[in-house]
């Protein structure tokens, strides 16, 4: 016997019983186990950092990840899922910085590096708890106790396993490039980094104009007088004592102009010439191309460096000039900005060396020795004032890179570094994406393939600690390289058991160098934490000291999730290090979700208070409401929708959760009044099919069209599209197939709750994937002894198209258009549904009478009339309503007004829906008489009365009085005893 259901179930309560049946049994392990290893699917989990709780943006991958592999299991794969954490970088070291309150490299040194790296790995260990709770709570699945960390010893061995094949295949260089820097953490920052999450803000800085007076060279050519100056412009003045050059654009025009009231004269862009002297009379003395200016020579602004022959110099040089905005003419500082570096290198300028790792000025430039960046602006333009070398001084707004972690701005800064040749590789990156799925799709041709072509080499070195140590010695006296890429190698070259690679474990290991017997030592520097996370698919499986055979079978992943920012982050490390490792990508198929923004269209923050707290909307609607409105949304078709409040996730529940929920309960709820059982109703069989009626027949097409739909969008990793497929099902389901049966269920037709034990059963596995909650909920009250003991270790309900009579639901779907037109023209005329009427007039054009003649029983029951007339007609569906009423008909009407009268005392009394009634009545009208006489039977059937008795009774449970067309009649109930 089935186990009573509730009309109001708590579905947080609900998930949480369901949360410790899947723990006590273990169903999660079995449903891994029972799938052979043979057959095994894969995917990548992106490890998040182990920093700070779980937010809307971590919950939606998350969930993915659960979807996609449950449906993966349910087909037969092998579906391995463990968890991982990104221990290293930045992140932790900020947030121990401020627990030891420690502001800078320098102090971090001071110390002791040592110690610095034991306190990273304690807090790790402290914070990577909070997680569980939510991952368990929305319903994902995940191997925690087998978790792989990014500072495992096992992990690390295979980064610099990593490092050393790439070094090996002439991928990894040491040079100067210009780099993003921040001058708190005293580090580069990747682009990426930054361009990931949008580190950007509006910052007001400085717009100057300085003037660079033009030494001699060519100016008697040009017949300038000696007192020309190029007019160049700059928002960050503290690079002006790093200038080495200065840059036109060799297409345009240029003028040489005089100031009325100003001895001097100034060359510019004729393009820019009304914006920078909107404000002066002037007049045009001369005009030439950019290329002429080219070679010409100009006096220092300062001479803190001395120059080479090339400094001191214009230049043209593609991309470094902008027409719209500035004068035309750009300072370059080499060391100070990628393209200006890019342009030193190439002509041999002076790569400037003028700024510390703290952002502050070096001894050389000994006005302002000692003074940080952004604070010498101000001093620096006083300086150019002074010597009336300052033209002009705006503002200027801008958008302006912050240091993701610290919040620092940060400056574009030289330094010696290593480099993974990314452009190397570039055209085989390409060609390997040709082998990944992409959803959505333009990620693949768009932003994905940009990211590759546009790519500058890869800075992998930090000056930082927390993280896996390159892999490099040097030798002190002959400065040559040893790059290493085991544990085992450092230990035969070092002599010394090795249990750690981070710093504090390698830093003090020492060898002799082969070339000339000197020492060799550890570089300083330690792997950017990306270079870890790119090597995860090793990493994770200690590849190769340890699971050749499982790597081989699980690259490249089958799938992996992640939000838009990891296009150019996660993805593209990984793909970057597979394709120069295995000329393969690391991932054949990748959902790219949006970003879910606060409520008020802002990026969600705690600061702004625009979103809700995940966990408690956890515990108010429960993780299957939240899966379904997360993966429904268009963030998972890569769109940024904001987050709701709630209100959309307790519509989830309205028209799905509860629409099946109630489905489910009215079956079980007159299967028990029938007595019942599951075992009585799995005779159901497909071959038998033509036997039952023609909804019968509808809601199996129906059903198996849903799971066909269903199952074709989760293999193509369309998540939105299966989801939102639901809800149509559940409602088709009970507001046409359920409600058009119900005297059936009522009557105790097997038949009919064949059908309803087989629909629902297998909608449960169906869905389970998406809802797994609420799916094991219904499943276990359905199942039968023979069955497996959770949903979630049942097989995919298999559905062959030719189980679809696609025939019939297009017959179906044309009544239930006439339904809708026919309730419309009712409403129209202001009669009820419970008036019947003689005759409707359908008009439609492709359906003939007699192709529509199996559904007028249907119709007539629906709409609640005697006769359904078919007539040709258009494409559109027209209903017309025969609305005179005969005596007959107004008697007819007023029964079923009686019997819902009925129906409202049972309810008020309390009865449950099996009880049979007594019915007492008493009229003096005619009319009422007339409808007891000729309907009383009908009434007595569809109430479930026992008995019905005309006059009056002492006492009844419930009773009423009421008008009916002006007659008056009381009713009254009383439990029926046999």
């Amino acid at each position: 016997m089935f186990q009573t259901v509730v009309s109001k179930p708590n579905f947080p309560q609900l998930e949480e019983e369901i949360l410790g049946f899947w723990k006590r049994n273990k169903i999660f392990e079995k449903s891994v186990e029972r799938r052979p290893k043979a057959n095994s699917y894969s995917f990548y989990d992106g490890p998040p950092f182990v920093t700070g709780t779980p937010h809307y943006g971590s919950l939606l991958p998350s969930i993915a990840k659960d979807v996609i592999p449950r449906f993966f299991t349910m087909k037969g794969k092998r579906v391995e899922r463990v968890w991982g954490w990104d221990c290293h970088g930045l992140p932790i070291e900020n947030l121990v910085e401020k627990r030891l309150k420690l502001s800078s490299r320098r102090e971090i040194d001071k110390y002791g590096i040592d110690k610095f790296i034991n306190e990273c790995r304690k807090y790790v260990e402290e914070t990577s708890s909070e997680w569980k709770w939510y991952v368990d709570h929305i319903g994902r699945w995940v191997d925690f106790d087998n978790a792989y960390r990014t500072m495992d010893l096992s992990y690390m061995e295979s980064v610099i396993w990593v490092f050393k094949q790439l070094y090996d295949r002439g991928l990894v260089y040491k040079g100067v490039r210009t780099s993003l820097y921040c001058t708190r953490c005293g580090t580069p920052i990747s682009d990426f980094e930054i361009a990931m999450d949008n580190s950007y803000t509006d910052m007001e800085d400085p717009a100057i104009t300085v003037k660079f007076q033009i030494s001699f060279s060519k100016v008697k050519t040009y017949n300038l007088p000696p007192n020309t100056y190029f007019l160049a412009w700059t928002t960050t003045p503290w690079t002006l004592p790093s200038n080495r050059a200065l840059v036109v654009d060799e297409n345009e025009n240029y003028v040489l102009v005089q100031i009325s009231g100003d001895g001097n004269y100034y060359i510019l862009a004729e393009k820019r010439l009304k914006d920078v002297l909107a404000e002066q009379q002037y007049r045009v003395v001369g005009k030439f191309k950019g290329a002429e200016l080219v070679g010409l020579k100009y006096q220092p602004l300062f001479e803190f460096f001395a120059p080479n022959k090339n400094d001191f110099k214009v230049y043209s040089y593609e991309g470094m000039v902008n027409m719209d905005e500035g004068t035309g003419i750009v300072h370059s500082a080499p060391g100070f900005g990628q393209i200006d570096t890019q342009m030193g290198q190439r002509y041999g300028l002076s790569i400037m060396f003028s700024v510390d790792d703290e952002g502050k000025f070096v001894r050389q430039v000994k006005d302002w020795a000692g003074v940080y960046v952004k604070d010498a602006d101000p001093l620096i333009i006083g300086n150019l004032r002074e010597r009336d070398l300052l033209f002009k001084e705006d503002k200027i707004v801008h958008r302006y890179p912050y240091c993701y972690r610290c919040e620092t701005p940060l400056i574009q800064r030289a330094q010696e570094s290593w480099f993974i040749n990314v452009q190397t590789i570039k055209s085989l990156m390409l060609k390997t994406n040709e082998k990944i799925n992409w959803v959505p799709s333009h990620f693949k041709h768009g932003q994905f393939t940009e990211i590759i072509k546009n790519a500058p080499d890869w800075c992998i070195s930090r000056t930082r600690y927390w993280a896996t140590v390159m892999p490099v010695w040097q030798c002190e006296k002959c400065q040559a390289i040893k790059v290493v890429g085991s544990i085992k190698e450092i230990e035969e070259l070092g002599g010394q058991k090795v249990t750690d690679l981070h710093r504090s474990g390698v830093d003090k290991i020492t060898f002799t160098c082969q070339k000339c017997k000197g020492v060799m030592k550890r570089i300083p520097e330690v792997l950017d934490c990306w270079v870890e996370s790119g090597s995860m698919p090793y990493g994770q499986l200690h590849y190769p000291f340890e699971n050749k055979e499982r790597f081989k079978k699980s690259f490249p992943a089958d799938f992996v999730v992640e939000y838009v920012a990891q296009v150019r982050a996660w993805f593209n490390v990984m793909h970057r290090i597979s394709t120069a490792l295995f000329r393969s990508p690391s991932f054949k198929n990748v959902i790219v979700t949006g970003v879910i923004k606060g409520t008020d269209g802002r990026k969600m923050s705690k600061s702004y208070g625009n979103y809700p707290d995940p966990r408690k909307t956890i515990e108010k609607y429960g993780g299957d409401a939240l899966r379904l409105y997360l993966m429904g949304s268009p963030v998972m078709l890569g769109k940024d929708p904001s987050i709701t409040r709630g209100e959309e996730i307790e519509e989830k529940i309205k028209k799905v959760l509860l629409i099946l929920w109630n489905s489910y309960r009215y079956f079980v709820t007159y299967a028990r009044m029938h007595g019942l059982s599951a075992d009585r109703l799995v005779g159901y069989s497909v071959d038998h099919l033509i036997n039952y009626s023609i909804l019968d027949r509808w809601i199996i097409s129906r059903l198996n069209q849903f799971i066909l739909n269903f199952e074709k969008s989760l293999e193509s990793y369309n998540i939105p599209a299966a989801v939102n497929s639901i809800q149509p099902m559940v409602n088709d389901l009970s507001t046409w197939y359920i409600r058009r049966s119900r005297e059936r269920f009522v009557a105790g037709d097997e038949g009919a709750f064949r059908i309803l034990y087989y629909v629902l059963k297998q909608l449960c596995l169906s869905v389970a994937p998406a809802v797994p909650f609420i799916a094991e909920e219904i499943y276990q009250n359905l199942r039968l002894d023979s069955d497996p003991e959770s949903v979630h270790l049942c097989d995919w309900p298999k559905v062959e198209e030719n189980e679809v009579d696609r025939n019939l639901l297009d017959q179906m779907e044309v009544v239930r258009q006439i339904a809708e037109k026919g309730h419309a023209a009712r409403r129209r005329a202001g009669i009820k549904i419970k008036q019947p009427l003689a005759r409707i007039t359908v008009k439609i054009g492709g359906f003939s009478e007699s192709g529509l003649l199996p559904m007028i029983p249907i119709i007539k029951d629906e709409l609640n009339v005697k006769e359904v007339e078919c007539k040709p007609g258009g494409k559109e569906v027209e209903v017309e309503l025969d609305a005179n009423l005969t005596d007959d008909l107004i008697v007819e009407g007023l029964a079923r007004e009686v019997r819902r009268k009925v129906q409202e005392l049972r309810k008020k009394a309390g009865y449950a829906r099996q009880e049979k009634v007594v019915i007492y009545w008493q009229s003096n009208s005619h009319l009422v008489r007339k409808i007891w006489s000729e309907y009383g039977k009908e009434i007595g059937r569809k109430v479930l009365a026992g008995q019905i008795v005309e006059g009056e009774v002492d006492k009844v449970d419930e009773g009423e009085t009421f008008l009916l067309q002006g007659n008056q009649l009381w009713i009254g109930v009383k439990r029926y005893k046999d």
